[in-house]
């Protein structure tokens, strides 16, 4: 392997908690989260994409639906049961490979197994990822109507540590494998496409560097001093620019991490009001009339400078225009050179001014109040008391914004964004680690007004992270078997049991803050008396015997699971 790339690995691996891991497992990971991340606007489980020991060629596979990876096929229906009729649907593959050179024996073995996922009669597969990435295949095919343009698209990414150098060999295959997907008619769009060690580093930096961008302005004005705002102008830019300097990656996609913090996802271009917006851009007499006739974008950002007619911005987000930007990158080959584009920039590092632009700019139509639970009261609270622990022993970060710590030398393992805290309150305290393991979308739907109620203890919140940390440090120094990582969700369950009793008081009760520094005391720290309930969760999991994803998923065998503590 690349010195280059192996020292990249080293980092990701010290940096998830998967040092115990054999080389090509985590390479295997290190491929696919460096691959999958650019492409979602939702934080994922590395090992809901990683295929194992049962796969037949395929090292990662991924379904996302409007760009959030789903794993089970109840959550894809649940998707294609809201109003959206134009849902964005990408169906990834990856095969990861340390070796220098790109082998056409391992492309065909990848190109076979991709084909028969696709198009097999009854897909038989002994790998659980592939298993639950087909179900929510098959729910795709069967609501094609509901999907933009029809069809799904496909990508397959053929990742190794060597320079590419575009063999004929591999490039006819390649071109071979192009048609055979498109005879298929099951597609869209088919990008296949090689990985070599300089694009895998880029790939892997730009998922903890930050964005920055530059952009050339008509016209900017400042506005006058605001309370927590650093500065804030009125820009008008050419939509050609904004498309090219701030929704681009350098692959040519739309860089959708910029809308982690939109809460209004894209609505597809047969939403009216996205109707509205591409017949104006496309009309002749009407695009100039664009920075009337459409209320622009919201750019909000830790540091910007303005120098002469150049914006420059870094770690941006776009918190309102979301429909706007989407519509101005799908209509990019048609939109006239003239046409601009108001945009509203902000710059603020203080995370309550930040939440407030949030809300205010999206609440002029109609949002799910559940996609503002990041932005309560609550979770401020649970972030300070997280700062509480601060120059102590496994100190944890909660990201009350997506990749709030980005740029500081933070472990991953350490930081627990609102969606994982979630996850582990769930779990530990509802008794719900079916939902946070396969159904987060029904986690929320049930859940989440509950997880979130004002009256809950923040407490509930760092104890089942910290219990959760420490299981991943314990299964990276190998004390527990990597293969219980399966398990993670079940295991905080047990080990609350174990550690301060079955009998678990309310968690906005006065009586859960001891119960839960019992948690803290015990796991605060590395010692035998951390590490013995996680042993004693093991036995008991091995004791039930086989334990298949079907089983796992059901609310029975957690209650078998609890019987065996006394």
């Amino acid at each position: 392997m690349h010195r280059i790339v192996k020292s990249h690995l080293e980092n990701f691996s010290n940096s998830f908690g998967l040092t115990d891991l054999d080389e090509s497992i985590q390479f295997e990971m290190f491929s696919n989260f460096a691959v999958i991340t650019p492409r979602t606007s939702v934080e994922f489980e590395i090992e809901d994409v990683t295929t194992g020991e049962g796969d037949d060629g395929t090292d990662g596979v991924a379904v996302l639906i409007d760009e959030e990876i789903l794993i089970s096929d109840e959550d894809a229906k649940s998707a294609f049961e809201t109003d959206r009729k134009n849902h964005d649907v990408e169906i990834l593959f990856i095969q990861a490979k340390r070796s220098e050179s790109f082998d056409l024996g391992d492309f065909l073995k990848f190109k076979e197994s991709i084909l028969r996922f696709v198009n097999a009669d009854e897909y038989v597969v002994d790998d659980s990822v592939q298993k639950n990435a087909h179900d929510v295949f098959d729910v795709c095919i069967q609501n094609v109507f509901k999907i933009r343009g029809g069809k799904p698209s496909i990508t397959a990414r053929y990742v190794a540590t060597g320079k590419y150098h575009f063999p004929e060999a591999l490039e006819s295959a390649k071109k071979d494998f192009e048609n055979q997907l498109e005879e298929l008619g099951y597609f869209s769009s088919i990008d296949v496409k090689f990985i070599d060690r300089d694009e895998l580093t880029a790939l892997w930096v730009g998922t903890y560097s930050g964005i920055k961008a530059q952009l050339p302005m008509f016209s900017s004005a400042s506005l006058p001093a605001i309370a927590g705002i650093e500065e804030a102008y009125l820009v008008v830019a050419k939509a050609t620019d904004i498309v090219k300097n701030l929704l681009l990656t350098e692959e040519g996609n739309l860089r959708t991490q910029v809308f982690e913090e939109n809460v209004r996802s894209f609505l597809g271009n047969e939403n009216p009001v996205n109707q509205s917006i591409a017949n104006t851009l496309n009309d002749i007499d009407s695009c100039s009339r664009f920075p009337v006739l459409n209320n622009g974008i919201t750019i909000v950002s830790p540091d910007v400078r303005v120098q002469g007619n150049t914006l420059h911005l870094e770690n941006f987000q776009i918190v309102n225009g979301c429909q706007t930007s989407n519509v101005l990158f799908e209509n990019i080959e048609s939109i006239d050179d003239a046409v601009m584009v108001n945009l509203k920039i902000i710059e603020t590092s203080n995370e309550d001014v930040f939440s407030e632009l949030v809300r205010a700019t999206n609440s002029q139509s109609k949002v799910e109040e559940t996609q503002f639970l990041s932005l309560r009261p609550i979770v401020k609270r649970i972030e300070q008391y997280f700062d509480t622990f601060e120059g102590q022993d496994g100190r944890l970060y909660f990201e009350r914004r997506e990749r709030q710590f980005i740029g500081r030398d933070i472990a991953a393992v350490r930081t627990y964004s609102v969606h994982n805290a979630t996850k582990c309150v769930a779990s530990m305290f509802f008794h719900r680690p079916d939902l946070a393991y396969r159904y987060p979308k029904q986690m929320y739907k049930l859940l989440g007004e509950k997880i979130f109620s004002e009256d809950n203890k923040e407490i509930i919140f760092y104890s089942s992270c910290l219990s959760l940390y420490r299981l991943h440090l314990l299964v990276s120094n190998g004390i527990i078997p990597q293969n219980m990582r399966r398990f993670k969700w079940h295991i905080l369950v047990l080990i609350k049991a174990i550690v301060a009793g079955k009998e678990c008081p309310n968690t906005n009760s006065k009586k859960i803050e001891p119960y839960c520094q019992k948690l803290i005391d015990t796991f605060s720290k590395h010692s035998d008396s951390a590490t013995a309930p996680f042993s004693r969760a093991v036995e008991i999991i091995e004791s039930l015997g086989e334990i298949t994803d079907d089983r796992l998923k059901r609310q029975l065998v957690l209650e078998e699971m609890l019987s065996e503590i006394s």
